[in-house]
């Protein structure tokens, strides 16, 4: 398939798409007559952005509601028509999109849209065009693409083909079974769009909600392998009408595009880069501090049970460890840190993760155009490979050394006299909860599902005292790594007021895997622990069957609790420094979520912690 894009799945100016989808290596593009419109030269000069940047215009579009009219509404249906093709013929395109009819007055009978779209192609075909026909999900008296595949079949013109818009076809009556008997060679256009799983109006859906394949839910995998198994090879091109997408940069939705392809192209069997890794855990969480707040952090480490092991060969890190969970504080007063910090404060500015094959999957990134980094190396050090993620943090990509060596022996000292806690249980990172922005929100699902091939789980909507919050965890099929984004449109949600304070550091809170949460709440100072209302607990015992003793424990220890068909949650949150939290976690039996009914409780304790400044960590533990 060629890879394109239509231009009105871009903001900016037509020049500016253009050059976004050279940028990215896109094949073709798709121009929306909107887009010629308010272009100040001619369509010849279109023509010769799109030659000079290496860009095949596949089609003109749209052509709305020709079929079934008659009188002067017929008369102007063709003279735009004839407009239309003869921009096409000066934008050096062969190819115009024609919708199906939506308006009330026209005639539906089978017999006149044939003929009057009979006529169309054999009027197109004297510009030497073709005619790509689109059945839209609210079309009058075509909607699904089966009845467009009967009109073009009936309409017997070589001009005359088919356009099949995905997300046309899953919202509608998909029929995926019946797509092995369609004749490839009538399919002369194939658009891509993906929507979130929502019951809403198929057309405000369309207009405001879709997005690039492997950013929602709608199975558009399997429409796009059929087609390509059955040897379609025109053009695929991304429409995207998206509120997010007007807002972000055209270069953005155009790298969102380009990922999307890589998500299409591998699972169709049909991808070129190395198979998606199979990630082992975290290695590590680091934070940027300077000495005003890094005591507070290491208070808040000590209290969780964490100890100082170890300290850099050559730099101002401290690693901090419990089990299998390792928490680096970084002091420099230079380089990638030191800037993280001077822009969002204390935060997480870099996660590490095990991924087995670190080489693999930095070609994986390259191909999807992630930018690398690599800082400063000391003599004997590794060479860590990292890639921008959330927020400009880093993303560090491990695997095992030869001599069986990790990280830790070769980067870091042991401490001669480690300090900090006992020990409460802690084994792992569970998972990591990152907050970006709401047009951000689907561009970080599609990068994390094709860098790491980590798969997302069903979107939920959490209820925040402040403004709604939009959450969605993906993970490996081992659930080994679990990263969870969440974003609002609110800005004073717990959400957008963490944006707000920390410059959107990204790393909201990081959840720590636990043996036994009850006990570890009953050795942190309750000062430590996001306080959890009586209310909570008299509802808990009324939703659950507890054993009364058990109830009363979670009470005392001001512990969640979750339960599921596939066993119990039990979790705990500290309270905020500087906007970031730590959560312990319990997964008993086969629990696989995140304790999301507790949610709204847990934001609404943090939004009245955040509103008294006497309750700030940094106060607890001394800092300012």
């Amino acid at each position: 398939m060629i890879r394109s894009i239509a231009t009105v799945s871009m903001s900016g100016t037509l020049r500016d798409k253009i050059a976004a989808a050279a940028a990215c290596g896109y094949e073709g593009i798709e121009i929306f007559e909107n887009d010629l419109v308010y272009h100040p030269g001619p369509p010849e000069e279109v023509r010769g952005l799109a030659e000079a940047a290496g860009l095949r215009i596949v089609a003109l579009q749209p052509l709305r509601d020709v079929e079934g009219l008659d009188g002067e509404a017929r008369e102007k249906a063709l003279r735009r028509a004839r407009r239309t093709f003869e921009l096409a013929r000066r934008l050096g395109t062969d190819l115009v999109l024609v919708c199906s009819q939506t308006r009330a007055d026209a005639d539906g009978s089978m017999d006149r849209i044939v003929r009057d779209l009979r006529g169309l192609a054999d009027l197109a075909a004297g510009y030497g065009l073709r005619l790509a026909y689109e059945a839209l999900a609210w079309g009058r008296h075509v909607n699904t693409w089966m009845r467009a595949y009967e009109v073009v079949e009936l309409v017997e013109r070589p001009n005359f083909g088919l356009a099949l818009d995905t997300f046309h076809m899953l919202v509608r009556e998909p029929a995926l079974d019946r797509l092995a008997r369609l004749d490839p060679a009538r399919v002369f256009l194939l658009q891509l769009a993906d929507a979130p799983d929502v019951r809403m109006d198929p057309l405000f859906l369309s207009r405001h909600f879709r997005c690039f394949p492997g950013q929602g839910d709608l199975p558009v995998v399997e429409v796009v392998r059929p087609l390509l198994d059955a040897g379609y090879a025109g053009p695929a091109s991304h429409e995207i009408f998206s509120d997010d997408f007007r807002a972000a940069s055209p270069q953005q939705a155009a790298l969102d595009g380009l990922r999307s392809f890589l998500f299409l192209e591998e699972r169709t069997g049909r991808g070129r880069m190395p198979p998606a890794p199979a990630p082992r855990g975290f290695g590590f969480v680091e934070f940027a501090a300077d000495p005003a707040d890094a005591p507070a952090l290491r208070g808040l480490l000590t209290a969780l049970g964490f100890r100082r092991t170890r300290r850099h060969r050559s730099k101002r890190v401290e690693l901090w460890s419990q089990g299998d969970a390792h928490i680096l504080i970084d002091l420099e007063d230079e380089g990638f840190f030191h800037a993280f910090h001077l822009l969002h404060g204390l935060s997480v500015a870099a996660l590490a993760l095990d991924v087995g094959d670190p080489a693999a999957v930095a070609e994986r990134a390259r191909a999807a155009r992630a930018v690398f980094f690599r800082g400063p190396r000391g003599e004997g050090e590794l060479g860590l490979a990292a890639v921008r993620s959330v927020a400009g943090s880093l993303l560090y990509l491990l695997g095992p050394l030869p001599d069986g060596r990790g990280w830790r022996e070769v980067d870091f000292l042991p401490e001669e006299a480690p300090v900090g806690g006992e020990p409460l249980g802690i084994t792992a990172v569970d998972h990591v909860a990152q907050v970006v922005p709401a047009a951000e929100f689907a561009s970080w699902v599609l990068f994390y599902r094709v860098v790491l091939g980590l798969e997302p789980e069903r979107r939920v909507e959490i209820v925040d005292p402040r403004g709604a919050i939009a959450s969605r965890a993906l993970s490996d099929p081992a659930r080994h790594v679990r990263i969870v984004l969440n974003a609002s449109a609110s800005a004073t949600s717990a959400a957008g007021r963490f944006l707000a304070r920390t410059a959107g550091a990204g790393a909201q809170h990081v959840a720590l895997a636990c043996g036994d949460v009850l006990a570890a709440a009953e050795r942190i100072p309750a000062e430590l622990r996001l306080p959890v209302p009586d209310n909570y607990y008299d509802e808990l015992e009324s939703r659950f069957d507890l054993d009364p003793g058990f109830a009363a424990r979670l009470r005392r220890a001001r512990v969640f609790y979750d339960r599921d068909d596939g066993g119990e949650f039990l979790h705990l949150y500290t309270r905020p420094l500087e906007g970031f939290f730590f959560e312990l976690v319990e997964r008993r039996g086969g629990y696989d979520r995140y304790g999301e009914p507790n949610a709204p409780v847990r934001l609404a304790a943090l939004a009245e912690i955040e509103a008294s400044p006497s309750e700030r960590l940094t106060r607890l533990f001394g800092g300012g």
